[in-house]
């Protein structure tokens, strides 16, 4: 019985943290819209924190809201205005994003050395409607997508 009682309550905090963890899913608003390759990195929701599905060999991916992370990948191609920044080791921001029950926003940035950094895209997701416009940096009007929590409504 004492184990039983204690195998319960083992189990009960890795069920709370893999039913806390959901995938934002986004679809192309327009199925025509042929320049719409997704949001990227893809965003995911834990524990009150905006995450990206990224590997970082240094920092942390998940960012709560209105603070800042910073994390370090390696060999990452950087495309900025459709010209090849090259593969190289990158560091990436979110600064300050909105995460409350209404909307998520944020911007991410690239830097090869923490000293200049590019935006590369401002994403804002309306978790009402589960509208979602991706600008990447210097594109006019965006890119609009559908998103909605893996396994529930957004």
């Amino acid at each position: 019985m004492k184990r039983a009682i204690l195998l319960t309550l083992l189990a009960l905090p890795i069920t709370d943290v893999a039913a806390a963890t959901q995938l934002i899913v986004c679809e192309p608003a327009s199925k025509n819209d042929m320049s719409a390759t997704g949001i990227w990195p893809v965003p995911y929701l834990t524990q009150n924190k905006l995450c990206f599905n990224m590997k970082a060999q240094t920092g942390n991916t998940c960012v709560k809201n209105g603070l800042t992370t910073t994390w370090f990948t390696e060999a990452v191609i950087i495309t900025v205005d459709g010209e090849s920044m090259g593969r190289d080791d990158t560091w990436f921001r979110v600064a300050r994003p909105t995460v409350n029950e209404r909307e998520i926003e944020y911007t991410i940035e690239a830097s090869r050395d923490k000293k200049q950094w590019i935006s590369m895209s401002r994403v804002s997701i309306n978790r009402i409607s589960g509208q979602a416009v991706d600008w990447l940096i210097r594109e006019h009007g965006g890119t609009s997508y559908n998103c909605h929590l893996e396994g529930k409504k957004l």
